[in-house]
């Protein structure tokens, strides 16, 4: 590891631990060459690194300050993360039928009368929009019905590990053919919301992996070998899904 790499290393350690406040200033560069023994361009290159981590802002003619907490710039680095693997659709939508398949069965045991009216709504609204070829709002709604679930956990741990989840999500819940019915597989959604209704963590284990069989399909092999950056766009984090990744009208 090279000796700016170094520096980083403790810098970030210090911050993560609280020895520097956000908002609070750092040492100037002349005293952190003096406390760490470390030539100036070392220390330079070390903080160009953190700056570039979002973990300090250079503000010319007052310091360097230690930056608040961003969501947005970490979900925008995790998504670009998964835009930059060589992960193809098909180890996509595997990981998707493992992970929901698990979360399904737990939302079973806890989620809550609202939690469950508020997945049945967003079904609902996807069974109408495909019903009437409104792609635009049936994307909505179906990414929408998979994000209910897995935010009726209210774990604050999953709350900061989950959004790659919901990267995934968004970017893979448009069928390769968006204007046809059959490929949005609509109905196999109802025994997911049924089995959470009924509180049956395995029947609703079960129903979501059912779900997911579709991408064994004839329809879905060319699909399944596409690179996810080239079937998606950078999803957006917030309360609707992004743009929509394929030519896509009401």
């Amino acid at each position: 590891m090279k000796l700016s790499d170094q520096i980083v290393d403790h810098l970030q350690r210090a911050i993560v631990r609280g020895d520097y406040a956000a908002d609070s200033r750092l040492p100037t560069e002349a005293e952190l060459c003096e406390s760490l023994g470390v030539s100036r361009s070392v220390v330079r290159d070390a903080l160009r690194t953190l700056s570039s981590l979002g973990l300090i802002a250079v503000r010319q003619g007052h310091g360097i300050f230690v930056t608040s907490p961003d969501d947005n710039q970490l979900l925008r680095a995790l998504a670009l993360r998964l835009h930059r693997s060589d992960l193809k659709m098909g180890e996509v939508m595997e990981a998707r039928r493992m992970i929901e398949g698990a979360i399904t069965a737990e939302v079973a045991h806890i989620g809550t009368p609202d939690d469950f009216a508020r997945i049945r709504g967003f079904f609902e609204q996807f069974r109408t929009a495909v019903k009437n070829s409104q792609w635009k709002d049936a994307h909505i709604a179906h990414s929408n019905f998979h994000l209910a679930i897995v935010k009726a956990l209210r774990l604050p741990v999953l709350e900061l590990i989950l959004p790659p989840l919901q990267g995934l999500i968004l970017g893979s819940s448009l069928p390769p053919e968006t204007d046809k019915t059959d490929m949005w597989d609509v109905e196999a959604h109802e025994p997911i919301v049924t089995a959470l209704e009924s509180g049956d963590a395995d029947l609703a284990r079960a129903a979501m992996r059912t779900h997911f069989d579709y991408i064994d399909t004839p329809e879905y092999a060319d699909y399944k070998t596409l690179l996810f950056r080239d079937a998606a766009t950078l999803p957006s984090f917030g309360p609707q899904p992004g743009p929509l990744t394929r030519t896509v009208s009401n």
